[in-house]
């Protein structure tokens, strides 16, 4: 018997709790992870002032409870659906980085070195450790070279159209294509059509209430980098993965 797993093979209810539990209490301080990283450079002072007032502003009393319900939620939902334990893991740690990288994101367009590095580094090792355990090894090239044309992809892309998206997204699709081809290419490629698809939608939706234009608006990507590869991988799960 693997560790968190019950007798058949599927993750035991109090592992699934208990790694929720712990998931939700990161969730509570991510708004306070969130202020430590505020806007690098705006091209207005005012507009610098406004960001890093905005993030430093208490976020209130609901914001650590919802961040705290939704890290465990979700990490409890890929416990449950998730039939391998350390991928499952790993789909957990991305979670719980991803919360406060998606807070960020959101408010000062960036995506902070120490996310998304600590969130590559736990993801690898974890998906290194299935690997060996299950002498595996070509699921981990797959996720290795997924991993890499993922992070190409967007390269390419901030360099060729700046603003289009940034180098974070680079460094953060190194993540996401790690976890999602370790299920399949079919996984990688679902999980950006779901990204392209919600951030398409949320780019309309702040068009038609004019809080942007098609001349100035930018979008924070990696929100929906990370939601659509959090829905690829856990279609894959109820699937039977």
């Amino acid at each position: 018997m693997r560790f968190g797993a019950d007798a058949g093979g599927e993750m035991s209810l109090v592992f699934s709790v208990t790694a929720a539990a712990v998931a939700a209490g990161c969730g509570w301080h991510a708004h306070r992870v969130a202020g430590r990283f505020p806007a690098a450079s705006e091209p207005q002072a005012a507009a610098t002032a406004a960001a890093r007032a905005s993030v430093a502003r208490p976020a209130g009393r609901r914001a650590p409870v919802l961040t705290a319900l939704l890290t465990g939620t979700l990490v409890l939902l890929v416990m449950i659906r998730l039939h391998q334990e350390l991928p499952a893991i790993a789909c957990g740690w991305l979670v719980t980085c991803g919360v406060p990288l998606a807070i960020i994101d959101l408010r000062v367009r960036r995506l902070p070195d120490p996310l998304t590095g600590g969130c590559f580094a736990g993801i690898a090792a974890l998906l290194i450790a299935d690997a060996a355990v299950g002498g595996q090894w070509q699921d981990i090239g797959r996720a290795a070279a997924g991993a890499g044309a993922a992070a190409l992809f967007f390269a390419i892309a901030a360099v060729a159209k700046p603003g289009s998206s940034g180098l974070g997204d680079a460094k953060l699709s190194l993540s996401t294509g790690a976890l999602t081809t370790w299920f399949g290419w079919g996984v990688l490629l679902t999980s950006a059509f779901a990204a392209f698809l919600l951030a398409a939608c949320y780019g309309l939706g702040m068009l038609a209430v004019g809080r942007a234009s098609l001349r100035t608006g930018s979008l924070p990507f990696g929100p929906f980098l990370l939601a659509g590869c959090l829905a690829a991988v856990l279609v894959r799960g109820a699937a039977g993965a």
